[in-house]
């Protein structure tokens, strides 16, 4: 057997399966240690947590039609974002799936305020929302 050739089926059996099944694990979200939210479009939710809990915001969508979910306005003062809102699709295997627009925030201190989100095409200039999401969020510290 020709040597580039043994060396060629070597990396395809050991390093591209490793390399896929890490990537699998990497984005499945699995490791999130919080509490998670569905939000319904077009409504308003609430939530409450502890002051240092994360929370996980879930908001159905399609990426695939150009519309995607922002947060739209600014953040209530005791809350920040952890990382970049993700896209999860229901189905990974189909080009164009639905799925759930995913948003981590935690709060730094006490405080009551509104995340409101539009679902729009973020990349078109003047953009309008075709949607909108609103969650009220209550951070408590333990002794609150």
């Amino acid at each position: 057997m020709n040597r580039n050739l043994a060396i060629r089926r070597f990396f395809g059996a050991i390093i591209i399966p490793s390399v896929l099944l890490g990537g699998c694990s990497a984005g499945s979200g699995s490791s999130f240690n919080g509490r998670v939210e569905s939000l319904h479009p077009d409504a308003r939710s609430e939530v409450a947590e502890k002051v240092g809990e994360p929370i996980k915001l879930k908001i159905p969508g399609n990426a695939g039609t150009g519309y995607e979910w922002v947060i739209a306005g600014d953040l209530p003062p005791f809350l920040s974002q952890q990382g970049r809102s993700r896209f999860v699709p229901n189905d990974s295997e189909r080009v164009g799936a639905g799925g759930d627009s995913e948003f981590i925030f935690i709060a730094n201190k006490s405080g009551k305020g509104v995340i409101r989100f539009h679902y729009l095409r973020s990349w078109k200039k003047d953009a309008r929302p075709v949607r909108w999401a609103e969650v009220e969020v209550t951070a408590t510290s333990g002794g609150d």
